[in-house]
């Protein structure tokens, strides 16, 4: 630890701040590696000195991130790092020990770092102790996730169900790659210890499928149903990837990019026309194209929307719409610019998307039932649906 505050951290420091194309895996001094993530204002870093799966890696560092949003409630920050600082040391320790990866699980880690409050941290600033107590000390054996006699004065369950769409489009607009992966977010506010069991339309048709622990595999196995007693609060209830030959290459955005050669730089033209998204507005459009880093006099054209031009570590175009109808028209970005010693460009010919389509599904997934088992209760339930973008890239 100490070698690695000492050496490695300032040396990926200067890394950080020194390139432009910085990659998420670098090698550090004294035989040690460095893994991180960009989430906001921060970076979230990982030393490395043995050998280990990267991904495990990363996927730890996204683990952290998502989780200190949902303990704090906004994207993590230095100063809610600062004001947090017990409970994000906390989580850190139950999710890692020794160096290796003991728990992601938020329901878990609700049970044993309890989320921080006002009250909570006045008293810990004024007495230095820890307001935190082990909650989980009343968790029921058969269901480590979810501590017993739990009481709510409504019993609602809310679904969240949000297709990522992974996809490359070439330079003719046709799509070359294409993938749909998703997540089924739960909140659950149940008395007692209830026993649900949820109905999918098209639950044959997802591979790949991860579950939360609480789910009762076997069941899902023989009649594809998901069959689970909920943590209380909100967690993932299961990850999926829509099999390949289930698909029908669905776009809700049609993007399309063009680049030209002129005398002394390039002009770039990005073209957007709503797809299909079964009469649902597509919003929260970003396309981002990063530019030649030796680009400069860089003008920008577009009727609709909002740009912004950045030139710190490597010039790039960023292009904001906040919607787009099904009765809309395309709409056109231009970008021109000139480089410096132009005998071969260094950008990626490529725009990267994101978008989101409220409720909109597009691999048709739905909640068919939802049943509840073992308690008495009138069960409220609610299903959204959202289609969003995930690795969406235009190359031109």
């Amino acid at each position: 630890m100490q070698r690695a505050t000492r050496v490695v951290i300032p040396a990926f420091s200067r890394y950080l701040t020194s390139h432009t194309d910085i990659t998420p895996i670098w090698p550090g001094p004294l035989s040690t590696t460095c893994m991180h993530i960009q989430r906001g204002d921060l970076t979230y870093t990982a030393v490395v000195s043995t050998e280990v799966a990267p991904l495990e890696i990363l996927e730890l560092l996204e683990s952290i991130s998502t989780l200190l949003y949902e303990y704090t409630g906004q994207v993590a920050t230095e100063l809610t790092i600062k004001e947090n600082f017990v409970c994000v040391y906390q989580l850190l320790s139950e999710m890692i020990d020794s160096g290796r990866v003991v728990t992601t699980d938020t329901s878990v880690l609700r049970g044993l770092v309890p989320v921080p409050s006002l009250m909570g941290r006045v008293i810990e600033n004024v007495s230095g102790f820890s307001t935190n107590t082990l909650a989980n000390s009343t968790a029921s054996h058969d269901a480590p996730w979810r501590a017993r006699n739990i009481r709510h004065t409504s019993n609602q369950f809310f679904v969240d169900i949000v297709d990522r769409i992974d996809a490359i489009i070439d330079t003719t607009g046709t799509c070359v790659s294409y993938d749909i992966l998703g997540d089924i977010t739960c909140k659950s506010r149940l008395s007692g210890m209830p026993h649900l069991v949820m109905t999918l339309n098209r639950a044959r048709e997802l591979d790949d499928v991860a579950f939360h622990p609480c789910v009762v595999r076997r069941t899902w196995d023989a009649e594809r149903m998901i069959a689970f007693v909920p943590p209380d609060g909100p967690f993932k209830l299961a990850s999926y990837h829509m099999a390949t030959q289930a698909l029908s290459r669905s776009m809700p955005l049609r993007v399309l990019g063009e680049a030209r050669c002129t005398e002394n730089g390039m002009t770039v033209c990005v073209t957007v026309e709503p797809g299909e998204t079964g009469s649902r507005s597509v919003e929260n459009i970003r396309i981002r194209v990063p530019l030649d880093s030796r680009a400069y006099n860089i003008g920008v054209q577009c009727k609709s929307g909002t740009h912004m031009v950045t030139t710190s570590r490597r010039p790039q175009v960023e292009w904001t719409l906040d919607e787009i109808r099904p009765s809309d028209s395309a709409i056109r970005l231009v970008i021109q610019y000139s480089t410096r010693n132009a005998v071969q460009s260094d950008s990626t010919n490529a725009a990267f998307v994101t978008f989101e389509v409220p409720g909109y599904s597009v691999s048709s997934i739905k909640v068919d039932a939802l049943r509840l088992l073992r308690e008495s209760y009138k069960l409220f339930k609610g299903v959204r649906y959202s289609t969003v973008a995930g690795s969406f890239q235009v190359r031109f």
